[in-house]
């Protein structure tokens, strides 16, 4: 089956389609498009911590590839942190870590962390919030 990311790359449309055509899909279907730091700010190797709302989220730039995750660990809550050394995503309170993808590689958390739809698109990274639509209200 041929995917919409097929043929686009097939006429040469490149991540500047992708990244416009993602965010006008997520726009018609009614979910918010929320710019949260240029590209310039998370370099390869490193990730930048901020807050959306009442939401910690950290962004991991993994070799160009961007993902962005909720900031709390899995297993108590506590506030994460990005371990440059180590490229992971670690926990001061009880030692998890979190790879790139957000998988755990160190417990004693035994869940991913929760990833939002991250967005790459004129140089500035954006999230998904399906939560809430376009115009702001809630679902």
């Amino acid at each position: 089956m041929t995917s919409r990311r097929d043929i686009l790359k097939a006429f040469g449309g490149g991540a500047l389609l992708l990244a416009a055509c993602d965010a006008t899909i997520a726009r018609l279907r009614g979910w918010r498009v929320v710019r949260i730091t240029s590209v310039d700010s998370v370099p390869a190797g490193a990730a930048y911590r901020t807050r959306y709302g009442d939401d910690a989220i950290i962004i991991v730039n993994a070799g160009g590839e961007f993902r962005t995750f909720v900031a709390v660990c899995t297993h108590e809550g506590c506030p994460l942190g990005w371990n440059p050394n180590q490229r992971l995503i670690r926990c001061p309170c009880h030692g998890s870590a979190f790879d790139t993808r957000g998988h755990v590689v160190n417990g004693p958390a035994k869940l991913p962390l929760t990833e939002l739809e991250t967005i790459v698109d004129r140089g500035q990274l954006s999230i998904v919030d399906r939560r809430k639509r376009a115009d702001g209200s809630d679902r």
